[in-house]
């Protein structure tokens, strides 16, 4: 048998190596995941007069930035498509996360040849700015008085339990959807009326915002401070866009702390004369607490005209003394607050209705709990072991605290003040006085019939009630 030479064996050896080291470059595909976008290769453009459109074979989370607004533009099923009303030459550049990276192409540009501002002077655009070559000053519907014009209040809130953020990308043409199981009819989970609420804000003038869409740019006034910024608008996604100014907010219950995006916003509603923009809450208190505040807007110089609603409590003044006469418990959903009687002066009527919808504890718990509430089920099932005993001689016993008693239109007045005996999460009893309701209608606006007796007080300067409810023990 020959041997080989050791020469002879390293030479081989040494081809054998560069062979598979060059078939493992040769094989190795090349890595898209960390390659940042590249124009004409996986993504491009295209320029109709001063409509553009940009498309992308890229999956996942694609956006263009235009550099001159700081606007990101979110690509849907391979593209995205903005106006740019004035000729000039636009720096903007793409791209895409990927395994948590933001993956950056190259600036490029986007050529517009003539100015064409036709489109600013219809739909959505025209009702945000004013149309071409105009501007529109919209300011919170609130004022140093605590009057508003046209909203029921300055603040609604939107989000589900679990899907804090759920309108955030429906359109309301879209309404009702179901989310989580629940149809939804509207965006709003809450819509306060700021007379019944005003601890939602303090009652001042908070501000103006102005929009010029022909220059693309926003002034906004918050407390003489004074602020320019480019901004975008995406009416097929309603997203608004404001990389430099913040909107007026209300800086005492909500703060800016509490949103970690005051850039990136969302209009939920827009006509001619009224707006509603959305802004991401993160955190309450410095506790995690995902919601959106929806701020309610409008226009400056424009006279609205709105129906003025007197109150009245909806006391039952048919409820007698010899009603009241028994052994009573809390009910299963054992309190509420009691929207009051309204009537406006355009005719209107809105009965005594409960103010929320709650049809078992279950329910009612949860809700508190949402909203903060500590220990509302120990609570609830603490008052189930007291009992109210109303006796036809005048006397009682209020969950074992002695007392009397007298009944006159509907007024249940005791001799000894109320201590905790009508306590429950966040709603108490107290006084000598307390009305037994009338409640007319479900929180839907809906005829409303219930077993047992709701009874309460006002609610601070509210025109609302605080509530619980009764029910008699059978014999």
């Amino acid at each position: 048998m020959k041997r080989l030479s050791f020469k002879l064996l390293i030479t081989l050896l040494g081809v054998i190596l560069m062979t598979v080291l060059s078939c493992s470059d040769d094989d190795k595909p090349n890595d898209v995941q960390t390659e940042a976008p590249l124009l004409g290769q996986n993504f491009d453009f295209v320029v109709d007069g001063n409509r553009v459109t940009f498309t992308t074979t890229l999956s996942g989370n694609v956006w263009f930035t235009n550099l001159a607004t700081e606007a990101d533009h979110t690509v849907t099923d391979g593209s995205v498509a903005i106006n740019l009303p004035l000729a000039g030459v636009y720096e903007f550049t793409c791209s895409r996360l990927a395994d948590g990276v933001t993956l950056t192409s190259d600036v490029f540009d986007v050529v517009i040849e003539q100015d064409d501002l036709d489109f600013l002077n219809e739909g959505m655009w025209y009702y945000l700015s004013g149309g071409a070559n105009e501007t529109k000053t919209w300011r919170m519907d609130i004022n140093e008085d605590g009057k508003t014009v046209y909203f029921d209040g300055p603040l609604y809130y939107s989000g589900l339990d679990g899907n804090p953020y759920w309108a955030w990308d429906i359109l309301e043409e879209e309404l009702p959807v179901v989310i989580n199981g629940t149809e939804m009819s509207s965006f709003f989970n809450w819509s306060p009326d700021y007379a019944s609420n005003t601890w939602i804000m303090a009652p001042k003038n908070y501000g103006t915002i102005t929009f010029n869409a022909t220059a693309g740019t926003i002034s906004t006034d918050r407390f003489g401070e004074i602020c320019n910024s480019t901004f975008a608008f995406d009416p097929e996604t309603m997203k608004l866009t404001i990389p430099s100014c913040i909107i007026p907010i209300d800086t005492g219950r909500v703060n800016e702390g509490q949103f970690s995006d005051l850039q990136n916003l969302r209009i939920f509603t827009l006509t001619e004369h009224s707006m509603q923009i959305g802004v991401k809450r993160t955190y309450e208190d410095g506790e995690d607490s995902p919601w959106t505040h929806v701020y309610n807007f409008v226009v400056v110089g424009h006279e609205y005209a709105r129906e003025e609603f007197t109150y009245s409590e909806p006391v039952n003044t048919s409820f007698t003394q010899e009603d009241l006469v028994g052994t009573w418990k809390f009910a299963d959903v054992a309190q509420d607050w009691i929207g009051w009687r309204a009537e406006g002066d355009w005719g209107t009527i809105i009965e005594p209705r409960r103010l929320n919808g709650w049809s078992t504890r279950a329910e009612m718990v949860a809700t508190l709990a949402s909203w903060g509430a500590e220990d509302a089920e120990d609570i609830f099932n603490d008052g189930d072991t007291r009992e109210f005993v109303f006796n036809a001689d005048g006397t009682c016993v209020l969950a074992g605290n002695d007392n009397t008693y007298s009944v006159s239109d509907g007024v249940i007045t005791f001799s000894e003040p109320l201590d905790e005996e009508f306590s429950l999460v966040w709603i108490g009893l107290s006084g000598t006085e307390v009305k037994v309701l009338d409640v007319v209608n479900d929180d839907d606006g809906n005829p409303y019939s219930y077993d047992g007796i709701w009874i309460g007080q006002q609610n601070d300067q509210n025109k609302e009630s605080k509530a619980v409810k009764l029910v008699k023990v059978e014999d």
